[in-house]
């Protein structure tokens, strides 16, 4: 009966020291999940040059300001966790998508799919908040790797050089998506419109660079 009653105990301080062990866990993934879709929120209603207030961020996420400093850091950190949360979720679904695509089609997915991942402003952020860590071309070397299957496929010609190009579709897209608005507003058209009309140009630059580079 002794030993059966101290086995009992055992096993409760075991289920309590889980229970402890694990409940914070829980509460800080929990957090740091609604910190994340606060900034995420603020960013996307205020627009990415009016900064992140960390005040505002806390409230939205009904936890103390000091949880954002214990849990990220600093305002870069939480920013570069926003940044992988969003990127990670939509990544994998949109190479599904593209499989099969030609190097023209894939990259016009690319140009209307930016748009809805905030990725392209979470990063300006970074870079106006002075942080020279941040990656401008995210998976930059399957970019580069699926460009050079391109040219196996004879959608680009050889004589393209490729990390330029890899480049300047990137520049090209992440800028447009953050200009995307003003500049519909400065031309007086919407959006939708200047969004079909600058992917008409996209296609025709694209589909020429299966033709050799002039000199």
């Amino acid at each position: 009966m002794a030993r059966r009653l101290a086995n009992r105990l055992e096993t409760a301080r075991g289920s309590m020291a889980t229970k402890t062990n694990t409940k914070p866990k829980q509460n800080r993934a929990e957090t740091e999940r609604r910190l994340i879709e606060a900034a995420l929120d603020l960013i996307q209603r205020n627009g990415v040059l009016a900064g992140l207030n960390l005040r505002e961020v806390a409230d939205g996420a009904g936890v103390n300001r000091g949880n954002i400093y214990h849990y990220f850091g600093s305002r870069r950190d939480l920013l570069r966790a926003a940044i992988n949360r969003r990127f990670e979720a939509v990544v994998d679904s949109v190479l599904a998508d593209r499989r099969g695509m030609s190097f023209v089609e894939r990259k016009l997915r690319s140009f209307r799919w930016i748009d809805k991942s905030q990725d392209s402003e979470l990063r300006a952020l970074l870079v106006i908040d002075g942080d020279d860590t941040v990656d401008p071309m995210p998976a930059y070397e399957a970019g580069l790797s699926g460009l050079r299957q391109d040219v196996i496929d004879g959608d680009i010609d050889r004589g393209h050089d490729l990390e330029a190009l890899q480049v300047t579709i990137s520049a090209l897209l992440r800028g447009y998506n953050i200009f995307r608005k003003p500049l519909a507003k400065r031309i007086g058209t919407n959006v939708k419109d200047l969004d079909k009309r600058v992917a008409s140009i996209i296609r025709t630059w694209l589909a020429a660079m299966a033709k050799p580079p002039t000199t």
